[in-house]
């Protein structure tokens, strides 16, 4: 479902007059019909869109629960009409492919990039489909709009921490753990079922596992009682 966004103004800006609460009611219908796989896709970089107003769109989208909520930043395109018309869609873009838009006189190139942060951890933690049950859990703790809780999670764990998905699994542990003050103990069992719903072979990373001493003394008795 491609929104662009959830603000009535910006969609007007770029001739898509939508009823944005019909809209939103019609897409809980087909969520809550529960047969078919839904993206949700928003744009960053549109006219009239302000930092705020991109966030309401993000918490309106977010909320609806849709399979993905997919982020990517506006590109003005040979031929189109914000390419076309500079002084009604006034905006500052690269100039090489592929013609990201890098300001607007609603949103400025820090809060662009601002938004490229949150899109990393959106994409890793949620679109993945490999924390679902810790986001959820996550963020109704946290006490956070979604918009927040992900732009914070973005900081906190950029892009260049946990190359591997080990090492991201570690680093959600200790920023909900500590960061955030979270009971370390259920975002782990969570972070467990999560990795084990996604990974057929059983296998946990190291910051998930629990020694026990037992388990030597049982592998041993199990040895003995079948060689």
């Amino acid at each position: 479902i491609g929104m662009q966004s959830f603000n009535e103004a910006t969609l007007a800006a770029v001739a898509r007059r939508t009823n944005t609460k019909k809209l939103q009611k019609n897409i809980a219908a087909l969520l809550d019909a529960a047969n078919m796989h839904i993206h949700i896709d928003l744009i960053a970089g549109l006219p009239k869109e302000s930092f705020a107003d991109f966030a309401a769109s993000f918490n309106i989208g977010y909320k609806l629960k849709a399979n993905l909520l997919q982020l990517g930043f506006l590109k003005i395109l040979h031929g189109s009409p914000m390419g076309e018309e500079p002084d009604k869609y006034p905006c500052r873009y690269s100039k090489q492919p592929p013609y990201e838009v890098l300001s607007t006189p609603a949103i400025s190139t820090d809060e662009l990039r601002e938004l490229h942060i949150l899109e990393d951890a959106l994409e890793r933690f949620y679109n993945s489909g490999r924390f679902r049950r810790t986001a959820d859990y996550c963020l109704k703790q946290s006490g956070l709009e979604p918009f927040d809780f992900y732009l914070q999670l973005g900081r906190a764990v950029p892009a260049a921490v946990g190359t591997s998905l080990d090492d991201y699994t570690a680093a959600l542990l200790a920023y909900f753990s500590n960061a955030l003050a979270m009971d370390k103990a259920v975002v782990r069992d969570l972070l467990v079922c999560d990795r084990l719903a996604s990974n057929r072979a059983g296998f946990l990373p190291a910051c998930l596992q629990v020694p026990d001493a037992r388990l030597r003394k049982i592998k041993k008795q199990l040895q003995e009682l079948y060689p």
